[in-house]
């Protein structure tokens, strides 16, 4: 197995473990606020088969992370009876969720990788490594890694995946949380004009979309890089 085709499984895996924490916080929160729907369909669990899309979860990824590490990726949308919630804003902190959850994965990936940076030796100096191979740099030379250097790796992803998505799912297009959330915030007639405008918002998605998700996650990225880097 080659060193592309490795990394490329085992962001797969992280991206599915993100796909599921993300679903999972989402139907956690509508719970909370009175609708047990998405709990009662299993959908409050880390378990990926529970929120597999064929499209978002295999096919799209799929197409991808062969070739690049900034791979999306998607779960089936988790299902929300309205008239179960108190408020009617309670829906819209129900999308939020999804993305901070990503946020709060990213910096748990974070902590743990400052704490073995003062606990496993070999850690600080691994990590270099462990980044410049989550973006596939061809250059760097894998001999001689410490024990835990899986683990380094494994985490670090669990941060660019997880900011990528967090990233992702910020973009105000319908389909998207960040669309769903910024519904709450037009008036009726533009909340429909919004609606209409799905199709042709998602062609130019095809167009600029990347240029939005990398304004969002390369500082996001630059600032995570520097705290592990600093602590």
């Amino acid at each position: 197995m080659s060193q592309d085709v490795a990394l490329a499984i085992f962001e797969f895996v992280v991206l599915l473990l993100a796909i599921s924490i993300h679903d999972a916080a989402q139907a956690w929160m509508a719970a909370r606020l009175g609708d047990p729907t998405a709990k009662m369909l299993g959908r409050m669990t880390l378990n990926p088969v529970k929120h597999f899309d064929l499209l978002g979860t295999l096919i799209w990824p799929a197409l991808f992370i062969f070739r690049s590490p900034l791979v999306l990726g998607w779960g089936k949308p988790i299902p929300i009876t309205t008239r179960n919630l108190k408020r009617y804003k309670d829906e819209m902190f129900i999308y939020l969720t999804g993305p901070l959850a990503h946020l709060a994965a990213a910096a748990v990936c974070l902590l743990i990788l400052v704490v073995l940076k003062h606990t496993v030796a070999g850690t600080t100096e691994s990590l270099d490594i462990a980044s410049r191979l989550a973006f596939r740099d061809p250059m760097v030379s894998t001999l001689d890694l410490p024990p835990v250097f899986p683990i380094l790796l494994f985490l670090y992803y669990g941060i660019l995946v997880n900011l990528l998505l967090f990233a992702f799912n910020l973009v105000p297009l319908p389909s998207l949380d960040g669309g769903k959330v910024l519904r709450y915030f037009l008036p009726y007639n533009a909340q429909q004009t919004f609606d209409s405008w799905s199709f042709y918002l998602m062609i130019a998605f095809f167009f600029i979309g990347f240029r939005i998700i990398l304004f969002i996650l390369v500082p996001m990225l630059t600032i995570f890089d520097n705290v592990l880097n600093a602590l």
